[in-house]
């Protein structure tokens, strides 16, 4: 009997274990201003840590009703600085929005074109 073997090319993110104070702050910031950055959580420097507390985050606000919808985006600019954001929608409208904030709060150039173009060049 022939058995199917797994994906050769699938990829799994890392697992990470987040304190409830992690996840606290985190929400606690979010409830605030609308988003996190590395700026307020150091760790999110690495790009599939800051992706798994965006998951947790967003259970977080699942789990306690309330009725957010959380975000996270990773965004390039010029220079090559690949940076995350984990938003909430509601506060932060739009991803050209969050685009904008996430270069803003950490000095980064947004590299020039709208957010589809940028994504087209990038892909293409």
């Amino acid at each position: 009997m022939a058995t199917k073997s797994a994906d050769k090319g699938a990829t799994t993110k890392p697992a990470f274990d987040f304190s409830d104070e992690m996840i606290q702050k985190a929400a606690d910031l979010i409830a605030k201003q609308g988003y996190i950055t590395r700026k307020d959580i150091p760790e999110m420097k690495d790009l599939d840590w800051a992706y798994g507390l965006g998951e947790a985050v967003d259970q977080h606000f699942v789990d306690e009703t309330a009725g957010r919808y959380i975000y996270h985006e990773n965004f390039d600019y010029a220079g090559g600085d690949i940076a995350a954001i984990i938003f909430d929608m509601d506060q932060v409208k739009t991803r050209e929005d969050a685009l904008e904030l996430l270069g803003k709060v950490l000095g980064d150039k947004i590299i020039d074109g709208n957010l589809d173009e940028i994504e087209k060049n990038i892909t293409n």
